[in-house]
């Protein structure tokens, strides 16, 4: 199984697609771009609340 993501590097990936969607001319496609970082939001609201269960502290986390 592939180990998970810490969330630095998913927040990272939620910038990256909400940044290309900004400036994608495309309605459908700059809509896919948003529901994927919508997912990876989703991800790591999931994540927060599942806590230590799947090594998430939060933001101040050492």
């Amino acid at each position: 199984m592939t180990p998970l993501k810490p969330p630095s590097e998913v927040r990272a990936e939620m910038s990256r697609l909400i940044a290309e969607a900004v400036s994608e001319p495309d309605d459908n496609r700059r809509h896919g771009l948003l529901v994927l970082a919508d997912h990876w939001s989703d991800i790591l609201r999931r994540r927060r609340a599942a806590g230590d269960a799947v090594g998430f502290r939060g933001p101040t986390a050492q």
